[in-house]
């Protein structure tokens, strides 16, 4: 008996529940049919409108563009641009870098002047901004013994040869933006013989570029000995004819205990690799403190530069 009961309760509910579903579907679908009708009655009463007011201009249906709409091009064009700054910055960081770790320039001087005096340079690249040099000259003039100058009484007698070593650090190399490069130089030598006096030479080369085949260098020279300082200031003009010559004249300007001199080289490029230097000059030497002075002649002679 409560099995029976038990079926049509549950054959009760499950029609019940039917019927409700098909209300609730014809109450819907009534509604979606007057919302259509009711959207194509207003696009149609528009279009309808838009004819009567203007009925020899067909109807124009327009989309609504974004106000922000994505430019591929302009993005590109931006990308390029991130893309070149991003290069240019790698290649100034490989550039500062190259500049300070690789290799330099390996370079051979050998001169001779007239009445037998000679000399030799040794330039060894570190690396692009750091050199080392090592230099022989054989100064074979004789020096006034009643010159006044103590330094230069000591210092520079007739075939005594000067040995010295040093190193020079570039501070600030030319570019685009900076046309005066600067170097710093520092050596330190002794006279051979029985006294072997001995002094300390520093020197700033600045080097301003006017243009590719003319340039102006200022340098101040500074020698330090136990008998006394020298102090002086050398300018020179680079200026190249064309790609195989050059012409450099130089002036030694006197600040404390040194003596005013002049040189005049004629510099000819034979390869990238040599150079020769033919010259005039009155300077008592090539090398350091010997080109704070000044010899009663005037002296020529040639120069031969190799770059390995």
């Amino acid at each position: 008996m409560y099995k029976n009961l038990y079926k049509k309760s549950i054959f009760y509910l499950l029609n019940i529940s039917i019927l409700l579903i098909n209300v609730h579907a014809e109450e819907i679908n009534p509604k979606k049919e007057y919302e259509l009708k009711q959207y194509l009655s207003q696009i149609i009463w528009e279009k309808v409108k838009e004819k009567k007011e203007n009925t020899q201009k067909p109807l124009k249906w327009k989309i609504y563009k974004n106000q922000n709409p994505v430019n591929f091009e302009n993005n590109l064009k931006e990308n390029k641009k991130d893309t070149s700054n991003s290069i240019n910055n790698n290649k100034e960081v490989l550039r500062t870098s190259t500049f300070f770790l690789s290799r330099g320039e390996k370079i051979i001087d050998y001169g001779l002047i007239n009445d037998n005096f000679d000399f030799y340079i040794l330039k060894l690249g570190l690396t692009r901004a750091i050199n080392i040099d090592f230099s022989s000259e054989l100064i074979n003039f004789k020096n006034n013994s009643h010159n006044p100058n103590k330094i230069k009484n000591i210092f520079f007698e007739k075939g005594l040869r000067n040995l010295r070593g040093g190193a020079s650090f570039q501070v600030f190399s030319q570019s685009r933006e900076r046309p005066i490069s600067t170097n710093m130089r520092l050596s330190y030598g002794e006279q051979s013989g029985g006294l072997r006096h001995g002094y300390i030479f520093s020197e700033i080369i600045n080097k301003y570029s006017i243009s590719n085949r003319l340039s102006f260098n200022l340098n101040p020279k500074f020698s330090f000995t136990s008998f006394g300082n020298v102090y002086s200031i050398s300018s020179s003009i680079n200026w190249r004819l064309n790609p195989k010559f050059e012409i450099i004249p130089v002036a030694n300007i006197n600040l404390n205990n040194a003596e005013n001199n002049f040189s005049l080289t004629g510099r000819t490029y034979l390869s990238k690799n040599i150079i020769i230097d033919t010259f005039v000059s009155n300077s008592f030497g090539i090398n350091d403190m010997a080109k704070q002075f000044k010899t009663e002649n005037t002296k020529y002679g040639v120069n031969l530069k190799i770059r390995l």
